[in-house]
């Protein structure tokens, strides 16, 4: 479907807006042709036959027909901004919410500055094409054959003369539509590839400073720059010719019809009055001629901007994505059956044959080096990703049976770098569950330890924590997202890399509030804490997608095998009696209280993620 219809259809949504516009439109035009017979029957009757008493009446029907035209246009203008910001607005909006729908594959290989670009900038280009389109185009295009028709009135071979002109402004339209499109959208890419290296830059200008790239950084900036530049200049260079152009072979049309009608009033065959009133139209002619090759311009720009919108509201959205309520809870039973994924087409799968069952509450930990597909294995199991073989199940049901809403509902996630929002700590904890009390929240809050640092806050609940929660420690966040995850309170956990990257008075802090957050839950748990991935019910020992030991501490530092390694390199410090002691006490304590847990907690602080095999 073509762009500026697409792009029109929005117009529909808002009928007695579009037809008091239009109407407006209409009636403003219609007082054009006030002035021209005015000033006819000035020349005629008052000038020429002597007839002073009719001026005054002239004068002011010409005054009232200029203060209804301009009333009429101000309503006009107030109707249609007011239309347009709508519609500018359901757009928008629609934009906004289509992104929110897509998969995580498709966000993988687009920028976030160029996302940003298309939503704003290319929205407004839009927002401009709508507006003047319909205010300047519409107006325009009625002044025409109003114009036309008293042209026509006054004189047929005349108009022919002033109309001489318009096969040239036509075939120079055509040209520049044809053309434009391309021009205007290098310069569309171009503003988007230097909003994206922006947008990068100042997310990561710790890293800048930190490595002193500040020149090198700059220099690439001004490498985009210059690109937005050149491209903008070369459609600023073909407007220069165009525009200047069409208003020259306008301008040479009005001498043109001067010349002829002169000839013609001094041959007798044209009144006097009658040759002005048609010079004066002939001057209204052209004007809303010069607008519309303006508004081509403009339509170009709109439609380049406009192709980038719609190419992302045509990209289709998440499978399953239905909101879906329902009051039952799920028991938190996962089951992987054969499953399969890939990340593309030719590189080889990150994830091959794997099989386990997770029964309810039980703690299921997934070991193994830096991309032997732990993650992948958890973002399929809230369809991030979309598995490709094989099936997941959670309480006998296949996931794909539940809308995505419904299945992300009963799964929560804590990751290794919490991401908080702009906003206040109350804000961000709300996410969890929007419904919850200010009791609630300080509930959670307490069990995830993190009441105490918000206590400590000028403004407690109401402190805004700064863009990606900047202005908190990493502590400070990991509990703020535990937190939250206790507020969703889900049957089924996923704890994604959750102490890394702390201080051993932190993780301390963190791994209490877990075991709060863990309690009764299904989960699973990559490269946590050592003690957590002892206690677990089932070990998983991944490489290169597949799934190559399973089973308990203990049973897997009796096969010797890649697992025996993992902790053996970890702990390689210790002596090895020191070690069967410290893996029996743990074995012991997995069904213990966390304060037996707090009594064992002398264990290195390392994690096996990472460690060379």
């Amino acid at each position: 479907m073509k762009t500026v219809p697409r792009v029109f259809a929005y117009l529909r949504r808002y009928p007695w807006m579009a037809l008091g516009t239009l109407g407006c439109a209409i009636l403003s035009t219609l007082m054009l042709v006030v002035f021209p017979a005015v000033t006819k029957r000035v020349i005629d009757e008052v000038l020429t036959q002597h007839h002073a008493e009719r001026l005054t009446p002239l004068v002011l029907i010409a005054a009232l027909a200029f203060i209804l035209q301009n009333g009429l246009n101000s309503l006009r203008l107030i109707l249609n901004n007011t239309f347009e910001q709508r519609v500018i607005f359901d757009l928008r909006s629609d934009l906004y919410s289509h992104i929110q729908m897509l998969p995580l594959r498709w966000f993988d290989n687009r920028a976030t500055g160029d996302l940003m670009t298309r939503i704003l900038e290319d929205v407004t280009s839009v927002e401009r094409m709508l507006i003047d389109g319909i205010e300047q185009g519409v107006v325009a295009v009625l002044q025409l054959l109003v114009v036309l028709g008293l042209m026509l009135y006054y004189s047929i071979s005349l108009s022919l003369v002033g109309l001489a002109a318009l096969p040239v402004l036509t075939g120079g339209a055509l040209w520049y539509t044809l053309t434009a499109h391309r021009r205007y959208r290098l310069q569309r890419q171009a503003a988007s590839a230097m909003n994206s290296l922006l947008h990068d830059n100042l997310a990561g200008i710790r890293q800048i400073k930190s490595f002193v790239r500040e020149r090198e950084e700059h220099a690439r900036f001004n490498s985009v720059s210059n690109r937005l530049r050149h491209a903008s200049l070369v459609v600023m260079r073909v407007w220069s010719f165009y525009n200047p152009s069409m208003y020259l072979i306008g301008q040479l049309g009005v001498v043109l019809t001067v010349w002829f009608g002169a000839r013609m009033v001094l041959g007798g065959a044209m009144q006097t009055g009658d040759f002005f009133a048609f010079l004066m139209l002939t001057g209204f002619l052209y004007e809303p001629i010069n607008k519309l090759h303006q508004l081509n311009q403009l339509v170009q720009a709109g439609r380049a901007a406009g192709e980038r919108v719609f190419e992302i509201i045509d990209e289709p959205i998440e499978p399953g994505w239905v909101v879906e309520k329902s009051a039952v809870r799920v028991r938190g039973d996962v089951a992987f059956n054969d499953v399969g994924f890939s990340y593309g087409k030719e590189g080889a799968p990150a994830l091959q044959h794997i099989t386990f069952h997770a029964q309810p509450g039980e703690t299921i930990a997934l070991v193994g080096t830096t991309g032997a597909g732990k993650s992948t294995l958890v973002n399929l199991l809230t369809r991030f990703y979309e598995y490709e073989i094989g099936e997941i199940l959670i309480d006998g049901t296949p996931i794909r049976e539940f809308g995505t809403h419904r299945l992300r509902e009963m799964v929560g996630v804590v990751t290794q770098e919490s991401f908080l929002f702009n906003g206040s700590i109350r804000e961000n904890l709300l996410m969890g569950r929007p419904d919850a009390t200010d009791e609630e929240v300080l509930c959670a809050a307490e069990a995830a330890n993190a009441r105490g640092f918000i206590d400590l806050l000028p403004k407690g609940l109401d402190s805004v924590v700064g863009e990606r929660g900047v202005k908190l420690s990493v502590g400070e966040k990991q509990r703020l997202s535990i937190a939250r995850a206790l507020l969703k309170d889900p049957p089924i956990l996923v704890l994604d890399e959750a102490t890394a990257s702390v201080d051993m008075a932190t993780e301390r802090l963190i791994q209490e509030a877990l075991e709060h957050l863990m309690s009764h839950r299904t989960c699973f748990v990559i490269a946590h804490r050592l003690s957590t991935i002892l206690r677990a019910n089932q070990i998983l020992v991944l490489e290169r997608g597949r799934i190559i030991e399973r089973g308990t501490h203990g049973s897997l530092l009796e096969l010797g095998g890649k697992y025996a390694r993992l902790w053996e390199h970890s702990f390689l410090e210790k002596p090895a009696e020191d070690l069967e002691a410290i893996a029996e006490r743990e074995q012991r304590s997995a069904q213990a209280s966390s304060a037996k847990m707090a009594a064992a907690a002398g264990l290195p602080e390392e994690t096996l993620d990472d460690v060379p095999a």
